[in-house]
Protein backbone atom coordinates (compact mmCIF):
# COMPACT_ATOMS: atom_id res chain seq x y z
CA UNK A 1 0.00 0.00 0.00
CA UNK A 2 1.31 3.44 -0.94
CA UNK A 3 1.01 6.30 1.41
CA UNK A 4 -2.05 8.01 -0.51
CA UNK A 5 -3.84 4.47 -0.37
CA UNK A 6 -2.77 4.50 2.98
CA UNK A 7 -4.20 7.78 4.06
CA UNK A 8 -7.27 7.08 1.87
CA UNK A 9 -7.96 3.97 3.88
CA UNK A 10 -7.70 5.29 7.15
CA UNK A 11 -10.21 8.51 6.46
CA UNK A 12 -12.51 6.03 4.84
CA UNK A 13 -12.94 3.97 7.79
CA UNK A 14 -12.22 6.17 10.44
CA UNK A 15 -14.93 7.88 12.12
CA UNK A 16 -13.67 11.95 12.23
CA UNK A 17 -12.92 11.64 16.09
CA UNK A 18 -12.20 8.10 15.68
CA UNK A 19 -7.92 9.26 15.38
CA UNK A 20 -5.60 10.49 17.80
CA UNK A 21 -4.96 13.40 16.47
CA UNK A 22 -8.29 14.76 16.24
CA UNK A 23 -8.98 17.95 18.22
CA UNK A 24 -12.22 19.96 17.56
CA UNK A 25 -10.19 23.00 18.66
CA UNK A 26 -6.61 22.79 18.02
CA UNK A 27 -5.71 25.78 20.69
CA UNK A 28 -1.77 25.58 20.09
CA UNK A 29 -2.23 26.26 16.51
CA UNK A 30 -5.05 28.80 17.00
CA UNK A 31 -2.30 30.40 19.76
CA UNK A 32 0.30 30.66 17.51
CA UNK A 33 -1.14 31.50 14.31
CA UNK A 34 -2.67 34.47 16.06
CA UNK A 35 0.66 35.57 17.27
CA UNK A 36 2.74 35.69 13.82
CA UNK A 37 -0.45 37.00 11.95
CA UNK A 38 -0.38 40.55 10.87
CA UNK A 39 -4.09 40.51 9.61
CA UNK A 40 -7.33 38.19 8.27
CA UNK A 41 -5.81 38.93 4.86
CA UNK A 42 -2.54 36.72 5.38
CA UNK A 43 -2.38 33.46 3.29
CA UNK A 44 -1.98 30.56 5.71
CA UNK A 45 -1.76 26.94 4.15
CA UNK A 46 -2.38 24.11 7.11
CA UNK A 47 -0.40 20.99 5.79
CA UNK A 48 -2.19 17.65 6.40
CA UNK A 49 -4.94 19.06 7.48
CA UNK A 50 -6.69 15.95 7.30
CA UNK A 51 -10.51 16.38 8.70
CA UNK A 52 -9.66 18.66 10.69
CA UNK A 53 -11.06 22.00 12.42
CA UNK A 54 -7.85 24.33 12.05
CA UNK A 55 -9.70 26.27 8.90
CA UNK A 56 -13.59 26.05 10.65
CA UNK A 57 -11.76 27.59 13.83
CA UNK A 58 -9.67 30.19 11.52
CA UNK A 59 -12.96 30.87 9.14
CA UNK A 60 -14.72 31.73 12.69
CA UNK A 61 -11.84 34.45 13.80
CA UNK A 62 -12.02 36.23 10.25
CA UNK A 63 -9.48 34.39 8.57
CA UNK A 64 -10.52 34.64 4.40
CA UNK A 65 -7.48 33.53 2.87
CA UNK A 66 -6.62 29.88 3.69
CA UNK A 67 -5.30 26.88 2.18
CA UNK A 68 -5.69 23.06 2.71
CA UNK A 69 -3.11 20.53 1.66
CA UNK A 70 -4.11 16.70 2.14
CA UNK A 71 -2.84 13.35 0.83
CA UNK A 72 -6.31 12.15 1.02
CA UNK A 73 -9.15 13.18 -1.49
CA UNK A 74 -11.66 11.90 0.87
CA UNK A 75 -10.61 14.10 4.20
CA UNK A 76 -10.54 17.14 1.66
CA UNK A 77 -14.10 16.34 0.19
CA UNK A 78 -15.40 16.26 4.25
CA UNK A 79 -14.28 19.40 5.25
CA UNK A 80 -15.73 21.54 1.69
CA UNK A 81 -18.57 19.48 2.80
CA UNK A 82 -18.66 20.69 5.82
CA UNK A 83 -17.16 24.30 5.51
CA UNK A 84 -19.89 25.16 2.76
CA UNK A 85 -17.84 28.32 1.54
CA UNK A 86 -15.73 29.24 -1.46
CA UNK A 87 -12.41 31.33 -0.08
CA UNK A 88 -10.66 27.96 0.49
CA UNK A 89 -8.17 26.31 -1.73
CA UNK A 90 -8.47 22.53 -1.52
CA UNK A 91 -5.44 21.04 -2.55
CA UNK A 92 -4.59 17.37 -3.30
CA UNK A 93 -1.35 16.40 -2.63
CA UNK A 94 1.09 15.16 -0.62
CA UNK A 95 3.47 17.53 0.41
CA UNK A 96 6.41 16.42 -1.66
CA UNK A 97 4.95 16.54 -4.25
CA UNK A 98 3.59 20.52 -4.00
CA UNK A 99 4.43 23.24 -6.23
CA UNK A 100 2.54 26.47 -6.15
CA UNK A 101 3.18 29.72 -7.64
CA UNK A 102 1.20 31.07 -5.06
CA UNK A 103 3.85 32.58 -1.32
CA UNK A 104 2.21 32.26 2.44
CA UNK A 105 2.27 34.17 4.98
CA UNK A 106 2.42 31.10 7.23
CA UNK A 107 2.58 27.49 7.07
CA UNK A 108 1.14 24.90 9.71
CA UNK A 109 2.28 21.88 9.90
CA UNK A 110 0.95 19.64 12.88
CA UNK A 111 1.94 16.20 12.39
CA UNK A 112 2.93 15.71 9.05
CA UNK A 113 6.82 16.70 8.84
CA UNK A 114 7.40 13.73 11.74
CA UNK A 115 6.26 11.36 9.19
CA UNK A 116 9.36 12.12 6.54
CA UNK A 117 12.19 9.14 7.90
CA UNK A 118 14.08 9.30 4.69
CA UNK A 119 17.15 12.36 4.71
CA UNK A 120 16.31 13.01 1.48
CA UNK A 121 12.38 13.35 2.07
CA UNK A 122 13.71 15.70 5.29
CA UNK A 123 15.79 18.10 2.86
CA UNK A 124 13.22 18.18 0.21
CA UNK A 125 10.47 19.09 2.75
CA UNK A 126 12.54 21.57 4.10
CA UNK A 127 13.21 23.23 0.15
CA UNK A 128 9.56 23.37 -0.55
CA UNK A 129 8.74 25.29 2.82
CA UNK A 130 11.60 27.80 2.20
CA UNK A 131 10.01 28.18 -1.66
CA UNK A 132 6.60 28.02 -0.70
CA UNK A 133 6.83 30.90 2.18
CA UNK A 134 7.42 34.41 1.82
CA UNK A 135 10.14 36.33 2.96
CA UNK A 136 9.42 37.42 6.89
CA UNK A 137 7.17 34.55 6.61
CA UNK A 138 6.14 32.23 9.42
CA UNK A 139 6.96 28.33 9.39
CA UNK A 140 4.80 26.79 12.72
CA UNK A 141 5.73 23.01 12.48
CA UNK A 142 4.59 20.43 15.53
CA UNK A 143 6.34 17.23 15.71
CA UNK A 144 6.50 13.87 18.04
CA UNK A 145 8.87 15.27 21.02
CA UNK A 146 11.61 12.71 22.23
CA UNK A 147 9.55 10.93 24.59
CA UNK A 148 6.27 10.96 22.44
CA UNK A 149 5.20 7.92 20.39
CA UNK A 150 7.37 5.66 18.23
CA UNK A 151 4.74 5.52 15.48
CA UNK A 152 1.24 6.54 14.28
CA UNK A 153 -1.35 5.20 12.45
CA UNK A 154 1.00 2.09 11.87
CA UNK A 155 3.83 3.87 10.05
CA UNK A 156 7.28 4.96 11.61
CA UNK A 157 7.81 8.47 12.65
CA UNK A 158 11.15 10.87 13.45
CA UNK A 159 10.76 12.22 16.86
CA UNK A 160 12.54 15.83 17.30
CA UNK A 161 13.49 17.60 20.80
CA UNK A 162 13.17 21.12 20.44
CA UNK A 163 16.92 21.39 19.92
CA UNK A 164 17.12 19.15 17.06
CA UNK A 165 14.35 20.97 15.16
CA UNK A 166 16.08 24.04 15.85
CA UNK A 167 19.15 22.88 14.50
CA UNK A 168 17.82 21.23 11.07
CA UNK A 169 16.11 24.69 9.85
CA UNK A 170 18.53 26.94 11.44
CA UNK A 171 20.21 27.69 7.95
CA UNK A 172 17.06 29.25 6.72
CA UNK A 173 14.95 30.31 9.05
CA UNK A 174 14.79 32.13 12.73
CA UNK A 175 13.93 30.01 16.29
CA UNK A 176 11.19 32.25 17.57
CA UNK A 177 9.77 30.19 19.81
CA UNK A 178 9.53 26.47 20.76
CA UNK A 179 7.58 24.36 23.15
CA UNK A 180 6.43 20.71 24.35
CA UNK A 181 2.90 20.38 25.33
CA UNK A 182 0.48 16.82 25.72
CA UNK A 183 -2.27 15.93 23.39
CA UNK A 184 -5.00 14.34 25.08
CA UNK A 185 -6.07 11.83 22.49
CA UNK A 186 -9.59 10.85 21.96
CA UNK A 187 -8.91 7.74 23.51
CA UNK A 188 -7.57 9.18 26.34
CA UNK A 189 -3.75 8.50 25.98
CA UNK A 190 -1.08 11.22 25.71
CA UNK A 191 0.98 12.72 23.39
CA UNK A 192 4.09 14.56 23.88
CA UNK A 193 4.51 17.36 21.09
CA UNK A 194 7.02 19.85 20.86
CA UNK A 195 5.68 22.84 18.72
CA UNK A 196 8.35 25.55 16.71
CA UNK A 197 7.66 28.79 15.69
CA UNK A 198 10.31 30.00 12.89
CA UNK A 199 10.90 33.19 10.89
CA UNK A 200 11.71 32.71 6.86
CA UNK A 201 15.18 34.61 6.87
CA UNK A 202 16.67 33.71 3.45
Amino acid sequence: MNSKQHWENIYNTKKIDGVSWYQEVPADSLKLIQKVSKNNYDKIIDIGCGKGFLADNLVQLGYSNISLLDISKNALDEVKARLGINNISYIDSSVLDFKSNEKFNIWHDRAVFHFLTDHHDKKLYKKIVCDSITNNGYLIIAAFSEDGPLKCSGLEITRYSLDELKEFYKDDFEFVEGYKTIHKTPFETDQSFNFCVFKKTT
